[in-house]
């Protein structure tokens, strides 16, 4: 039975990501549920974004594993699992937030200027900010490790048969899905995230949500396991699985329509 990996320097990235996520979870609820944000400016909005993300590299990097030390960055499990991530988080904020904005009626209502996000695809009605790109690192980190880390512990004590591994993938998907969304489309912060039918989000539109994780979390959890990933697969396997997501979010769009 384990909770973290063989791999001693992938499994000192998995404990200290698990042991951060408190922090800038309490950091991200205290400056938006306290207001803090109204009138921030974008160096301001940017500055928070750096604030929660840039941690889980420099920490690493500054207090190394014992497995780990003496080697580059690139060479370590901490930086591939982050590039891992904010390739997926650069394509969800840049193509996928489209999907969320029309297909889910998501709306975003940040007095920012430096807004980023995809020219053709979607209706261009709305913007993504861009300090949301170093902010949704931290959530998906968190989100990858957390369930990379449950689904281990699940496998290993029970040796899960294929069919049970695909349950237990699309309920933890389901339960990350549904879980950002409770916990962030609330009335205390509607003037900048909302969505027009809470209820509706919550139970269907999670499984919209869920697409990410169904496709990223298993070829996540397999980074660095046996022999460490070349930056090359690193990138590719990020690419692929965004390719991938991409066409989920597009299928469900073409099957299902809107959520409005």
């Amino acid at each position: 039975m384990s909770w973290f990996s063989a791999k001693p320097g992938k499994a000192a990235a998995e404990r200290f990501v698990l042991i951060y996520s408190p922090i800038w979870m309490a950091l991200v609820g205290t400056v938006m549920l306290g207001g803090f944000y109204r009138g921030w400016s974008d160096p301001m909005y940017m500055g928070f974004g750096l604030l929660a993300a840039l941690p889980l590299v420099v920490v690493p990097w500054l207090r190394p594993c014992p497995e780990e030390r003496g080697l580059e960055p690139w060479q370590t499990s901490w930086f591939r699992m982050n590039l891992w991530v904010a390739i997926l988080v650069g394509f969800g904020n840049y193509f996928g937030s489209a999907y969320f904005f029309d297909v889910l009626g998501m709306r975003y209502g940040f007095a920012t200027t430096w807004n980023l996000d995809a020219a053709l695809v979607g209706s261009g009605r709305d913007d993504v900010p861009l300090f949301l790109y170093p902010l949704t690192q931290a959530y998906f980190m968190t989100y990858h490790v957390g369930m990379t880390v449950l689904y281990r512990w699940l496998n290993t004590r029970w040796s899960l048969p294929l069919v049970a591994r695909i349950v237990v993938l699309a309920a933890l998907a389901y339960t990350i899905a549904f879980a950002e969304t409770f916990f962030m489309a609330i009335p205390a912060l509607h003037d900048v995230f909302s969505y027009p039918d809470r209820s509706r989000m919550l139970v269907i539109g999670s499984l919209f949500y869920a697409s990410y994780f169904v496709i990223s979390l298993p070829v996540f959890a397999t980074l660095d396991e046996g022999e460490p990933w070349t930056l090359g697969r690193t990138i590719g396997s990020a690419l692929a699985v965004s390719m991938g997501v991409l066409i989920l979010l597009d299928l469900w769009a073409s099957l299902f329509g809107r959520l409005l």
